[in-house]
């Protein structure tokens, strides 16, 4: 929900208006000063400078932009809003329109340039900032039922006060604005479309996947919403009932009240209904095998973008006005839906991979594709002097694997968000030698020399049992491709929780490692490496624990990845 990676934006809020941003607007563009008015000008410092120079460029006098509009929700709450209309007539007195929500954290000064862009393509677009955000009032919903009738007043003004059209109105956002979207869409019966960037299908599994609280994701969340907005208290206290894994059954239907999955029966039932929808691979919030699963649900026309890149990322350029693959599908998409157009954007293939460290884009025609199969390796448990093994057949011994908790081991994420933009973005990968992983604390398995390469086109899963001397445990599963100087180079990574099992108790567990788009060459190897600790997440005890990784013929181990045949 919360944009990061790039100091594209300040998020200060709209109370903070000052001279000094109007002047600097009113000198990028004269005419548009004139047409909202100065004293609301100076609103929009809420924009870095890159927009503001970027929008300033797109002002060409072939829209009007009116800074001024303010909706009243159903319970009083002001709304505030930002109206662009282009100028050339409409030969049918009516325009397609579309509808920004801003990010978590942000305001309706995030699209500017996009709505710009829209606006002088013949569209009239509404960007609004959400209930406890900018200079809207009320408190932060997290796209639950007030923001869904808010958004439903946002659409009763849009037909009532603009010629939009009503057959042909769509939605669009990114982050915390893609979750709205993906809501509205699927409960709207206005909304003919969604574009919807870097959001997510099942909030409780975004931050509590596995049992496991998104530490680092999760305060990040609740901190900026008292930064930028006004939080209902109930945002934090639900993320702290997470940490404490208590009352998880009333934080589950708080959750499923504000998620898009929840609402899909809905979107299937609609007539003339589309979704486009664009995520990040290395999105370790809005976890990219969540959005497969809430995509594979979906059945009226559809379109996946899968890109490199952490939360966000990967549209961020778009907001600058720059071209880039996911902008460009959209703009085509609401011109194919909303306008008519035939430009082939449904003649693409459905869905499309970006390959691991910003690699080509290898596409697919639907998910789950008949192009991807199961593949399944068999653990076996490691020697005196010797790692596990990732092996075609299967482990013909019992025996247990014993680790300690309460130190870190050389298998990691790297530094939360860093390292993952570096992978994504800078091609700079988190590597490793897997020899000097701790055997008191990890646990490696390793396969031998693969005789081709392994085409990794999605999910990987890895499934055993374990046991712990405090009922509690934290299992992180790492996923390397080891070249053949040694060098281990971490592709993808997994976490769970157990947290209420007896002292020894033996638990069944099965960890979905995070999906990627990857080849492992021939000639390489793989490996996973499994320990008790990572940055990212909150473990369920601070205490020190001895965790048993078994072994056993009758209920194998194993490690199942999806690849291309």
């Amino acid at each position: 929900m919360l944009i990061v990676g790039g100091s594209f934006y300040s998020c200060k809020s709209d109370s903070s208006q000052n001279a000094e941003a109007a002047a600097l607007l009113a000198s990028l563009d004269p005419s548009l000063a004139q047409a909202v008015g100065n004293k609301n000008v100076s609103e929009l410092e809420d924009s870095s400078g890159e927009i503001q120079n970027a929008f300033a460029q797109e002002s060409d006098g072939s829209f009007t932009f009116d800074n001024t509009i303010k909706i009243t929700a159903n319970d009083g709450v002001v709304l505030e809003a930002s109206l662009f209309a282009p100028n050339t007539p409409s030969p049918t007195g009516k325009y397609p329109a579309v509808i920004f929500v801003n990010s978590w954290a942000l305001n309706k000064y995030e699209y500017l340039v996009p709505a710009a862009k829209l606006a002088k393509k013949g569209y009239i677009v509404l960007s609004y900032s959400t209930r406890g955000f900018g200079a809207s009032g009320g408190l932060i919903d997290t796209a639950g039922p007030k923001d869904r009738s808010d958004l439903s007043k946002i659409l009763d003004w849009l037909l009532a006060n603009t010629q939009s059209d009503p057959a042909n109105i769509g939605i669009s956002g990114i982050s915390y604005g893609a979750g709205i979207s993906l809501a509205g869409v699927s409960t709207e019966p206005r909304i003919k479309t969604a574009v919807a960037m870097s959001g997510w299908g099942n909030l409780k599994r975004s931050l509590y996947g596995n049992d496991t609280p998104r530490l680092i994701w999760g305060l990040l969340l609740v901190a900026s919403s008292y930064i930028t907005g006004r939080p209902d208290p109930i945002i934090a206290e639900n993320f702290g009932k997470l940490l404490q894994h208590k009352d998880i059954d009333f934080v589950s239907a708080w959750a499923a009240d504000r998620s898009p999955e929840t609402f899909v029966g809905q979107l299937n039932a609609s007539e003339g209904k589309s979704v486009l929808i664009s995520n990040n691979f290395e999105d370790f919030l809005f976890n990219p095998n969540a959005v497969l699963d809430y995509y594979s649900k979906i059945t009226v026309p559809k379109k996946l973008l899968m890109n490199e890149g952490i939360h966000a990322s990967a549209e961020l350029t778009g907001i600058l006005g720059i071209s880039g693959f996911v902008w460009d599908n959209a703009y085509d998409w609401f011109d194919y839906w909303l306008k008519g157009i035939n430009n082939g954007i449904m003649d693409k293939p459905q869905v499309t991979f970006q390959k691991r460290f910003a690699g080509p884009r290898i596409t697919l025609p639907s998910w789950p594709s008949p192009t991807v199969s199961d593949k399944t390796f068999y653990l076996k448990p490691r020697g005196l002097f010797t790692n596990g093994e990732l092996s075609t057949s299967q482990n013909t011994t019992v025996t247990n694997t014993g680790i300690l908790s309460g130190a870190d081991t050389l298998a990691s994420t790297g530094f939360p968000l860093l390292s993952d933009i570096l992978a994504a973005h800078a091609e700079i990968p988190v590597q490793t030698n897997l020899g000097f992983v701790s055997r008191l604390n990890g646990i490696v398995y390793q396969s031998s020399t693969l005789n081709s390469a392994l085409k990794i086109r999605g999910k990987m899963f890895w499934n055993g049992r374990i046991s712990s001397s405090l009922g509690k445990a934290n299992v992180n599963v790492y996923f390397y491709d080891i070249n053949k100087n040694g060098t281990a180079t971490l592709i993808t990574h997994g976490t769970g929780t157990i947290f209420d099992a007896g002292w020894y108790e033996t638990k069944s567990m099965s960890i979905d490692l995070n999906a990627v788009a990857y080849d492992v060459p021939a000639g390489n190897k793989i490996a996973i490496a499994i320990d008790t600790f990572d940055s990212q997440y909150a473990v369920p005890t601070v205490l020190i624990y001895g965790l048993d990784v078994k072994h056993s013929k009758s209920q194998q181990s194993t490690l199942v990845i999806q690849s291309e045949n």
